[in-house]
């Protein structure tokens, strides 16, 4: 009796788990766009006004910020100043798939991906217009993001919840 108590206890809770684990990744996105929006404007002041190298730039622009999104412009940073014949666009995917916690989908990455291949490839008017469209697609982006997340976090809490009362239910 107390085994079979403590295994259906076991179920929902993993069930529960994996429910606020999926619900998680939707809270983390808008969050991780606002800092990649973040580095960017930082990135574009440095650019604009300061005139640092670009690995200099990429290294400062993560002022403030923690986790995934300051790892991969790190990793970008060490990439170029490590690997001189290396493109931005080169480093970027390369420090994309190296930083694993980033919950960013394939449309984020093509961005990241556009903008890092007219980085250091133009004059500081044309980067200055280059940054400000990637900023308007991600900001676009963002808000899509918090419209889902807004939709699916309380859902795949509940339902993490509830399949997992579904198999203690079946397995009664």
């Amino acid at each position: 009796m107390w085994l079979k108590i403590f295994g259906s206890l076991m179920i929902v809770t993993a069930g529960a788990c994996i429910g606020f684990n999926l619900a998680a990744r939707y809270v983390e996105r808008p969050r991780q766009i606002r800092q990649i929006i973040s580095c960017l404007l930082a990135l574009k002041s440095h650019i604009n006004y300061v005139a640092v190298p670009l690995p200099e730039a990429l290294s400062q622009c993560t002022g403030g910020i923690t986790g995934p999104v300051a790892d991969l412009f790190h990793i970008m940073s060490e990439l170029l100043v490590n690997n001189g014949w290396l493109t931005p666009q080169a480093a970027m995917s390369q420090a994309l798939t190296e930083v694993n916690l980033l919950v960013l989908k394939k449309q984020e990455r093509e961005v990241l991906a556009v903008f890092s291949a007219n980085l250091g490839g133009m004059n500081r008017e044309e980067q200055h217009k280059s940054l400000d469209l990637v900023h308007e697609q991600l900001s676009r982006i963002q808000y899509e993001a918090e419209k889902l997340c807004e939709q699916n976090v309380k859902m795949y809490r509940y339902l993490g919840v509830c399949g997992g009362l579904a198999v203690v239910i079946v397995l009664a």
